[in-house]
């Protein structure tokens, strides 16, 4: 069965939908479209995903936090932040 999006090309997509594929790849963006038309996606920072973070730094106790904030792109202050909170 002919599929619309099996002649799209990248003058068909936004520049959103452009960077995805870049990112992502073709058939990721036309799985996207066809199943999540629509809709509208926010796809947050890692600092947004705290148990994520606590999560990782629990499974590498060996590296030292100066690493981890610049393995994750993030601060020591932020670090400590997750720290304090699984903490309690």
């Amino acid at each position: 069965m002919a599929d619309i999006f099996d002649i799209m090309s990248d003058e068909d997509l936004t520049p959103d939908l452009k960077m995805l594929k870049e990112i992502c790849g073709e058939d990721t963006v036309k799985k996207l479209l066809r199943n999540l038309g629509g809709l509208s996606f926010y796809i947050p920072k890692i600092t947004r995903l705290d148990s994520l973070v606590a999560k990782y730094m629990k499974n590498h106790k060996e590296k030292d936090c100066k690493l981890i904030a610049k393995e994750l792109k993030v601060s020591l202050q932020y670090l400590k932040k997750v720290i304090n909170e699984s903490d309690n």
